[in-house]
């Protein structure tokens, strides 16, 4: 036999729940109104009225707060007081620990081959992506999540980096590191086509990551960056006047390319 979970120890009468942060959690965390109103008992256009810590159970309450990925002390407020500062940053879910390392771990990324990767149904893509955002929209955060319906990336909060730091990170050696898989895989299939003189289907989403890389020529169609090629022996110099020579160096590297 169960019982029924007490009433959080401590809680004044005069207690109430800070109803303007309720509802930003829920929209945060897109809990329908009808989901809210099934938890509470309580249809959302009465809550003003009947909405009380003493009208919840502590087990409904502890559901609410689950359900909207924070505490239950941080869904009350004392009446007449404002809060003063940003919300309160919610602890992160399991969920929303995943998405944020998987982010971390691709670039932008379709939402439906995420939720593949992952193992996940769409629902709970969902839900992990509103948590994880909501985590993030905090003022002293370094990152944002970016969604929409066809892609879905971590980004630099706008402000924290001057336009010199991010000139000198996009042009002082900043990708050294080696490539990773997929971009061994993409710099292989530039080159394969380049030879055969094939169009180079590089993907939006892939092609300011392998600019950046330094292997995709920073304008122009896309073709292999002169300094890939300079790397591969392919060319005698790195990337020097271009693009006007560029012509001869991709015609050069595919004579080259193609000695046996």
């Amino acid at each position: 036999m169960t019982h029924p979970l007490p009433h959080p120890p401590d809680l004044p009468d005069s207690a109430a729940f800070d109803l303007p942060y309720l509802r930003a959690r829920a929209s945060q965390c897109r809990i329908a109104d009808d989901e809210l109103t099934a938890l509470t008992g309580i249809p959302t256009a009465d809550w003003e009225a009947r909405l009380t810590p003493q009208s919840l159970s502590s087990a409904a309450m502890i559901a609410l707060a689950r359900i909207l990925n924070t505490s239950p002390e941080s869904l009350l407020c004392q009446p007449g007081t404002a809060r003063a500062g940003p919300r309160r940053n919610p602890q992160l879910t399991p969920q929303a620990a995943v998405l944020h390392a998987a982010l971390i771990e691709t670039g932008p990324v379709h939402p439906d081959d995420l939720a593949s990767a992952l193992e996940w149904n769409p629902t709970r893509l969902t839900r992990a992506t509103a948590a994880l955002k909501a985590h993030l929209d905090q003022p002293n955060s370094p990152q944002r999540l970016i969604s929409t319906e066809t892609t879905i990336h971590l980004a630099a909060t706008p402000g924290l980096l001057t336009s010199r730091q991010l000139d000198n990170l996009h042009h002082a050696g900043h990708c050294a590191a080696a490539l990773s898989p997929t971009e061994a895989t993409a710099a292989a299939r530039l080159l394969n086509h380049t030879v055969l003189g094939l169009p180079v289907n590089a993907s939006a989403a892939q092609i300011p990551r392998l600019t950046n890389r330094r292997l995709l020529a920073p304008i122009g169609p896309p073709a292999p960056h002169p300094d890939l090629l300079f790397a591969l022996g392919l060319t005698a110099s790195p990337m020097i006047g271009y693009p006007p020579e560029s012509a001869t160096v991709l015609t050069g590297a595919q004579a080259a390319l193609a000695t046996p």
